[in-house]
């Protein structure tokens, strides 16, 4: 068994609340912190496992072939076509207009794409006060979700953006549904940082999204060449991807956008490292408390309310122990300055 290194009396009394906490959450959980301990203290130990990780690839793609089902293609759809939605009843439909049909890329932007070293960065606030942009930025391609911002965020979440999913209750939340002309401006200026991005629009997971789908729909199509982010527009993938992850024992209402980010990546990349992936409402590193999302304004208070949903404990459980197994690098010590 790999013995502890040595812990300041400071740290000591830090990790201990912080398995304290863990422990209050899930009894289950207190082997696990132990790990944790002891991992982000040699985290330079990581070893990636390229065959199981291969074998993985493998065993996703025959639940699913990503590449191919990324996202519609023109070819893929017609005029008048009904979709369905994910996790809605089914007598939600939505039909497939002019508009939308030609926004559709001809070919997946991912189809033959590969790429040595990815990572896919959450949004846990364990993040702030990381300082790992830097080391973010060296990545070979960089998975983001739901459109987080970075610019003020770049010391500890670094810019580099190649693919950011863009749920469409996005606009609501944060740009007034593009009601106004100041709105519909800072959305613009907002893809207009984004060149070349993908992004990845989940129009079917929610019957809710529906309208504000024809909203952005009617952007795109306003700002036509205008803007240089690829558009991306998955039809109904969600019930492939569960599959695979019930295999792994993980079921829960919802995937989150993280291992669902994962997934896709296993497809385009050889190695795959985490960041932002933590679900609980203190920093191990510290013990300090956090907020649920790094951008979240100072003062938010943690909420469980997605965890609910998510089960992103058990979530983040399995993450931890495919870390162990050498199939993605879960990073959650702060990064070295320099």
């Amino acid at each position: 068994m790999t013995r502890l290194t040595s812990v300041s009396p400071l740290r000591l009394t830090r990790l201990c609340s912080s398995q304290l906490a863990l422990k209050y959450l899930d009894p289950a959980f207190t082997p696990l912190t132990n790990a944790l301990s002891e991992d982000m203290q040699n985290s330079s130990k990581w070893t990636y496992n390229s065959s199981a990780f291969l074998q993985l690839k493998n065993e996703i793609s025959q639940y699913i072939d990503i590449p191919h089902n990324f996202t519609l293609t023109r070819d893929s759809v017609r005029i008048g076509q009904l979709m369905h939605y994910d996790y809605s009843s089914h007598k939600y439909v939505f039909s497939i207009g002019e508009n939308f049909r030609s926004l559709l890329p001809e070919a997946s932007p991912i189809l033959n794409k590969h790429y040595k070293v990815c990572a896919v960065i959450g949004n846990s606030g364990i993040l702030t006060g990381s300082h790992c942009g830097a080391q973010i930025e060296k990545f070979d391609f960089v998975f983001r979700c739901n459109f987080a911002p970075t610019e003020i965020f770049k010391k500890d979440v670094g810019r580099r953006t190649n693919m950011t999913t863009f749920n469409p209750s996005i606009l609501e939340k944060y740009y007034n549904n593009l009601l106004t002309v100041q709105d519909r401006n800072n959305f613009f200026l907002s893809l207009k940082k984004l060149d070349g991005v993908i992004l990845w629009i989940p129009a079917f997971f929610f019957h809710t999204s529906a309208t504000v789908t024809r909203t952005l729909v009617d952007f795109f199509v306003e700002h036509r060449g205008q803007l240089k982010v690829q558009l991306a527009w998955p039809g109904n993938i969600m019930q492939y991807v569960n599959s695979y992850w019930k295999t792994k024992q993980l079921s829960p209402k919802r995937l989150s956008t993280g291992i669902l980010m994962y997934t896709l990546a296993s497809s385009m990349c050889d190695q795959i490292h985490l960041y932002g992936f933590w679900p609980f409402g203190w920093d191990p590193n510290t013990g300090k408390e956090l907020p649920y999302h790094y951008y979240d304004k100072k003062g938010t208070k943690f909420t469980t309310k997605w965890q609910e949903s998510h089960q992103l404990p058990a979530e983040f459980k399995l993450l931890y122990k495919m870390h162990t197994e050498g199939l993605l690098k879960l990073s959650l010590s702060h990064c070295a300055l320099g």
